[in-house]
């Protein structure tokens, strides 16, 4: 394994390399800097001496316009006296200096030349490829003229000669330092130092990199399995201690009537249908699922929640109906396979990894009693409530029979206001013993019966009423199967049609995480509840298959983000990232968010720093089965 040394020193060379790479960038830079401030002091000076010799011989000379300008200096010793002048302004740095005309023909010519090589007689004709000769004449102002070359620098500065607003001749002085050779003779030892300094942290970086890959291919023989190719159980050893479970959903697969194959085909066929399903389970997942051969026929796969754009539970249906399809061949004859499937959904709320396989491997072992080739799913949050223990149909039935059916509310809380925002109703149940019995007790084992639609009913009418009472603002938690059942919806347009200000104060709050089969279904019906004067709000967001295009188009009012994301927010940065991540994405999608599960000051804080809009949790208030007043909260 690779030592933790190796790792800081690869990680020393690159900052060393980008600190060196920064240096030696700013050096470039400062010459570059040097170079234009010789070049700016260069044409200010010469721009200065141009002026004054200009406006001297305009007033001397008496010019009016361009012919007076071409007529004086046709004079000998007009054009003696100034090119005179002119050349002493010429030096080793100043080459050439000279009064260009421009004729009736849009031809330029020499009217004065002070250069003391290659000088242009009166009147010669001056080939010109540069716009800026042109230019000068519309702008009536200077122009400059630079050829750059590594060592030297050429720059020709033309200056308008004006009268009354009009430019009637061209005054050029053709310029050159060297100055800028000895800046670079100074440097460059220095900057070959940090080029040589920089390939040899490059060359010890290579060197690094090559021993950390040596590494990695050894690590991938000790962790992964050498008949599927998928990881082993030292790999889910290995990792362990730092898995973050709120990310992952866990699922453990068993192949169904393995112990057959083996018996039939013997071992080598039993390799071959483990080899090839495997195949099978890789090509149905995606590459943020981590898939570990945990021993025998079994497997167990961890499945990415982060940005998922489809829930785990489709990517478990996925993967039983790929083995179900998927045609195996072995010594001539074709093998049927199908998987058992046990989902623990929220891995996280356990102790740790093994106490969250020991819950999958339950419900595994379910799916097989019950028939195989079919998913169980093991469903529970901890909301610092009672322990789970699973109640029946027939608890549920007998609890709406005999009215025992209550709702808790729990506040929103505006912190900018200090206000109450609004309520959150949550479901509970009166036992007979009257002990109070909290949703996910229930809530599992009715999921998709005729009694949870009932149960909804019984919620929906609670809350309604309460809000008839109370005239408070309060969300009430609803499925997407509850919206697409006809019943639900017939009582929902029933009482907000007769109410306008019931539907003005009740949202309903979707789980993001439930499985949405129908998107099209879900816009229609959202846009129902838009169209009554409700609100909508995504609940749980984060914990699913958080589709922003669905999430879009629906145009809900709300996102709550999910529990998972907000617990830990003060001390991992992942999540404050993502959390971060959401409100930015709400706010430009013109939702509101809420946290919940805020349950400390230091989570609170967290949300005031990143400006989340609404808040709820045990830090402000535990769900009472009345609303509370403002002054009940943080108690």
């Amino acid at each position: 394994m690779v030592k933790r040394k190796e790792i800081f020193i690869f990680l020393l060379l690159l900052i060393l390399s980008i600190f060196f790479i920064y240096v030696y960038n700013e050096i470039k830079t400062t010459k570059k800097d040097i170079y234009a401030r010789i070049e700016a002091h260069q044409i200010e000076q010469t721009s200065a001496v141009i002026k004054n010799i200009q406006n001297e011989f305009i007033s001397f000379l008496n010019l009016k316009n361009s012919n007076d300008l071409r007529q004086a200096f046709s004079d000998n010793k007009n054009r003696e006296k100034y090119e005179h002048i002119i050349s002493l302004m010429l030096s080793s740095n100043i080459k050439y200096a000279y009064i260009l005309y421009k004729d009736d023909r849009d031809k330029f010519r020499f009217i004065l030349d002070a250069s003391k090589i290659d000088k242009a007689n009166f009147y010669q004709k001056f080939d010109v490829n540069e716009t800026e000769y042109i230019n000068i004449y519309t702008t009536k102002k200077p122009q400059i003229i630079k050829q750059k070359e590594i060592e030297n620098l050429y720059i020709t500065v033309l200056h308008p000669i004006i009268v009354d607003n009009e430019v009637i001749g061209i005054f050029s002085v053709d310029m050159t330092s060297d100055i800028q050779k000895t800046i670079l003779k100074s440097i460059k030892p220095l900057e070959t130092f940090f080029i040589i300094l920089i390939i040899f942290i490059l060359l010890l970086m290579i060197m690094t990199i090559m021993q950390i890959f040596h590494y990695f291919i050894t690590r991938r023989k000790i962790f992964t399995d050498s008949l599927t190719r998928t990881f082993n159980r030292n790999y889910l050893e290995d990792m362990s201690s730092i898995l973050n479970l709120t990310h992952y959903s866990l699922a453990m697969l068993d192949l169904d009537k393995f112990k057959m194959i083996n018996d039939t085909y013997g071992h080598k066929g039993g390799d071959y249908i483990l080899f090839a399903a495997s195949k099978v389970f890789k090509n149905s997942i995606r590459d943020s699922d981590i898939l570990v051969r945990y021993g025998g026929e079994e497997f167990l796969l961890l499945i990415n929640n982060r940005g998922a754009n489809e829930s785990t539970l489709d990517i478990c249906k996925r993967l039983k109906n790929s083995i179900s399809k998927e045609r195996f061949f072995y010594d001539g004859h074709e093998i049927k396979m199908t998987v058992s499937i046990g989902l623990h959904k929220h891995p996280y709320l356990e102790k740790n990894l093994q106490e969250a396989i020991k819950k999958a491997d339950e419900v595994l072992y379910l799916a097989k009693r019950n028939g195989r080739n079919r998913i169980e799913i093991y469903d529970e949050k901890i909301a610092n409530e009672s322990s789970f223990s699973s109640k029946n149909i027939s608890f549920v039935k007998e609890a709406l029979d005999e009215d025992r059916v209550v709702c808790y509310y729990q506040p929103i809380y505006d912190y900018n206001s200090g206000e109450i925002y609004k309520y959150e109703a949550l479901v509970r149940i009166v036992a007979k013993d009257n002990t109070i019995v909290g949703p996910y007790e229930f809530l599992p084992q009715i999921k998709n019966t005729n009694i949870h639609y009932k149960l909804t009913q019984r919620i929906l009418h609670v809350v309604f009423e309460e809000i008839k009472r109370s005239k408070k603002d309060i969300s009430v938690n609803i499925n997407f199967s509850d919206l697409a059942n006809k019943d639900i919806e017939e009582s929902i347009v029933k009482h907000l049609k007769s109410n306008p200000d019931l539907a003005s104060k009740v949202t309903f709050e979707i789980l993001e995480s439930s499985e949405v089969d129908d998107a099209k279904l879900f816009k229609e019906k959202t846009n129902l509840i838009h169209a009554l004067g409700a609100k909508v709000s995504i609940d749980d967001f984060g914990s699913g298959y958080s589709n922003f295009k669905t999430i879009i188009d629906i145009e809900a009012n709300y996102l709550k983000i999910d529990g998972s994301l907000i617990k830990n927010i003060d001390v991992n940065i992942k999540d404050y990232k993502v959390v971060k991540s959401i409100i930015h994405f709400a706010a430009q999608s013109n939702m509101k968010t809420i946290a919940e599960f805020v349950h400390s000051k230091e989570v609170f804080d967290k949300l005031v720093e990143l400006n989340v809009d609404y808040m709820q949790g045990f830090y402000i208030s535990t769900p009472k089965a009345t609303l509370i007043e403002k002054e009940e909260l943080f108690r």
